[in-house]
């Protein structure tokens, strides 16, 4: 049925990111070179591409960027959760891969941050997602939709990040 792959940047096949490029292109119409590109330039070898597979085909990505988040006064290792998308729509691919993502974040103790369109913000709740409150972050960037996940331990919620925006 539905199995996960989680793959350090570093460490990617040719083969492997010919998928990760063949299911964003389903999303997005860039040209394979330009999906490279972009690849190449943001994400870093301590990212993760997460590929999920149903009946030994890839049907949906994601990435997670490596993160330093402030948390209040503490500084916390987190994910920045980017480029989620599937072969095709309304299938539960999404709603699978992000299931799967969750566990992971939080058997790792990672907090989770991501930024979304309006319309997603009902998709990302039903798996746990909180909004944030324009209060509870600061983030550099405008008109953002702020998520995050696994935060229930700290006390002072204001997430600061001044990375890029994945």
């Amino acid at each position: 049925m539905f199995h996960i792959k989680l793959i350090a940047h570093k460490e990617i096949t040719d083969d492997e990111l010919n998928e990760v490029i063949k299911i964003k292109s389903a999303q997005w119409h860039y040209s394979y070179e330009d999906q490279l590109q972009w690849i190449k330039k943001n994400i870093k070898d301590a990212d993760i591409h997460v590929l999920l597979y149903f009946n030994e085909n890839s049907v949906a990505y994601l990435n997670l960027i490596d993160i330093d988040l402030k948390l209040g006064e503490v500084f916390v290792r987190g994910f920045g959760v980017g480029n989620v998308c599937a072969v095709e729509k309304g299938r539960g691919f999404g709603f699978e891969i992000m299931s799967e993502v969750n566990r992971y974040m939080l058997n790792s103790n990672k907090v989770g941050l991501l930024f979304c369109k309006d319309q997603l913000l009902k998709f990302y709740r039903s798996l746990g997602w909180k909004e944030l409150e324009p209060n509870e972050y600061k983030v550099k960037g405008d008109n953002l939709k702020v998520m995050a996940i696994n935060i229930e331990c700290y006390t002072e919620l204001l997430i600061e990040y001044d990375g890029i925006i994945f």
